[in-house]
């Protein structure tokens, strides 16, 4: 059964990046403030979180952005991305794919993802650039807040992304696996 993907769409709308449709689905929410920074920077901010500060067990999270023609637009999270308990052989999932037009600048600043006891979870993201498009991308993990208490202590985390040219041409493709098993950590650059 394919989930229900949330949606988001930057087009220029008099001369500024705008967002002009955003949807999203439990657990997912998407917050864009009116202003951010100053007035002549041309940039859509675009904060993702989840209702109750987290994913659980069997949580499946899908969105697709679509980056329009000289548009800028930045994606972030208020806060770290927490995953709790997994029951049974169940895991969390996110999906996020992005299509950045011509001239356009997407830039993906994820807060740290941090795994509770027995969690499984697994991320995917998917870009698709023009030869004139700008992605930046800053993946990450973490050990946790250790002051707070908070620690990785997961069964399964798994975190590709993939970076495709015009025509479905690979640029990069990488796979960091983390298990209860020997570390597995998969790079292939193209």
């Amino acid at each position: 059964m394919e989930m229900e993907k949330g949606k988001v769409v930057v087009e220029k709308v008099r001369g500024k990046s705008s967002v002009i449709r955003s949807f999203s689905k439990y657990p997912l929410k998407f917050i864009t403030p009116r202003k951010v920074g100053s007035s002549i920077t041309d940039a859509v901010w675009i904060y993702s979180l989840t209702y109750g500060g987290g994913i659980v067990s069997g949580d499946s999270i899908s969105v697709e952005f679509t980056i329009g023609d000289g548009c800028t637009a930045v994606l972030t999270t208020q806060s770290s991305t927490k995953v709790y308990k997994s029951l049974g052989s169940k895991c969390s999932e996110q999906v996020l794919e992005a299509r950045i037009g011509s001239g356009a600048l997407f830039v993906v600043i994820p807060d740290p993802v941090t795994c509770f006891s027995t969690a499984r979870y697994s991320q995917k993201q998917v870009f698709r650039v023009v030869s004139d498009s700008s992605l930046v991308i800053v993946d990450w993990f973490t050990s946790g807040r250790h002051e707070s208490g908070e620690k990785w202590d997961f069964e399964l985390y798994r975190s590709s992304n993939c970076i495709f040219a015009e025509g479905n041409q690979p640029v990069f493709l990488d796979t960091v696996i983390l298990s209860l098993l020997p570390l597995v950590v998969m790079l292939i650059c193209l």
